[in-house]
């Protein structure tokens, strides 16, 4: 398998780019990263900017420029009819363009998962934690304080099952006593009737 240089990397960069493929494809088949495709791209292509003339543009330069213009991707998804995949591959390669490809990268990482960190976003959000320090504090919670709070979660499951189980013991004594003490009555009422009688 022939090693690329610099050089061939960036004409292979073109070449797929020109024949439609997605910055995921194209950074598989380069071996460079997604801001390493997006400088090359704009190198070539630049910005989709207002006021160009999209009538005879792809589908994808359109998306891009519904993107640009602040459209949301189900927005872009109807207006140009597109699929879901390849709205969210256009939306990818929109980030890379935008020297946003550290998003990309993580989106891709988050997906399947988004509405659980869009979820701590919004309580975050709502309790005016959206600020550096209160972020890097959340992410000392993560990093530390999760695994302490598991073995405290832990410790104190076990506490409680300990406690039920002594609660259980607890109770069948009782039913004991009380068992005990209702033969001990009924001894004390025969040895009362005994006595009544030996008294006659």
């Amino acid at each position: 398998m022939q090693v690329l240089n610099r050089r061939d990397k960036e004409q292979l960069v073109i070449k797929l780019h020109q024949e439609g493929k997605t910055i995921r494809e194209i950074a598989s088949a380069a071996h460079l990263s997604f801001t390493d495709i997006g400088s090359i791209i704009r190198r070539i292509d630049g910005k989709v900017d207002d006021g160009v003339d999209l009538k005879n543009k792809s589908p994808e330069t359109k998306a891009l420029s519904l993107f640009a213009n602040g459209k949301k991707p189900i927005d872009v998804a109807i207006e140009l009819d597109l699929s879901s995949s390849e709205v969210e591959n256009i939306l990818q390669e929109f980030w890379v363009l935008n020297d946003m490809d550290e998003l990309a990268l993580v989106y891709l990482e988050i997906r399947n998962h988004l509405s659980l960190f869009l979820r701590l976003f919004y309580i975050m959000k709502k309790n005016k934690l959206i600020n550096q320090k209160d972020i890097q504090t959340a992410l000392g919670y993560a990093a530390h304080g999760l695994p302490t709070l598991e073995d405290r979660v832990y410790r104190l499951t076990n506490y409680v099952m300990e406690l039920e189980s002594k609660k259980n013991n607890l109770k069948n004594t009782i039913t004991l006593w009380k068992a005990q003490l209702s033969d001990l009555g009924r001894e004390i009422d025969i040895k009362n009737q005994q006595l009544k009688r030996m008294g006659k």
